[in-house]
């Protein structure tokens, strides 16, 4: 699949055009900051993907001051005193260095243990902290995809965990991967 991507300015706003090969023109506003992107058909020219950028200006700046009015969370740091989830839970994050691996524990229903080695950084924690959950969801999302195979008897397909930005998920039915 051939993309091509451009920027254009539209009533004030930086709108990122991605020509695809594809039907019909799609628009979104992407959190968290109201990131506004096109795909568009190939052969629709710059003036009609501004024209239709134009007539949903007010449908984009009511998509955006959602956005902005909706709480963030704030940057991790990976200190002691941060909240951080899991399982749909809030713990209290607390940092203990000297370990001479890092791992994390759930110490009760209201604490998480973070043991680093002294000399750790922002991006030693932090990898630390995503490695735990990625071995956490891969633990619970294991017997899920086994047990639903069953249940619509199929072969368990192929799946992974990666971060995304924008999506919850995505499947790829060819390849047979979720």
């Amino acid at each position: 699949m051939s993309t091509d991507a451009a920027q254009l300015s539209v009533g004030g706003f930086e709108v990122e055009v991605v020509r695809k090969p594809i039907k019909n023109l799609h628009l979104g506003v992407y959190p968290p900051h109201g990131r506004v992107r096109v795909a568009a058909p190939l052969e629709m020219g710059d003036e009609a993907v501004r024209l239709a950028v134009v007539t949903r200006l007010a449908w984009i700046k009511r998509q955006q001051a959602k956005f902005a009015a909706q709480p963030r969370q704030s940057e991790r740091r990976y200190v002691s005193g941060e909240t951080h989830f899991f399982l749909g839970q809030r713990y209290r994050l607390n940092l203990i260095e000297g370990a001479r691996t890092g791992q994390v524990r759930v110490r009760n229903r209201k604490t998480i243990d973070l043991h680093v080695r002294d000399d750790s950084d922002l991006a030693i924690r932090e990898r630390v902290f995503l490695d735990w959950y990625r071995r956490e969801l891969r633990a619970r999302a294991r017997p899920l995809m086994e047990r639903w195979a069953a249940e619509y008897g199929i072969a368990t397909p192929n799946w992974g965990i990666k971060r995304m930005k924008t999506k919850w998920g995505t499947c790829n039915i060819e390849a047979r991967r979720v």
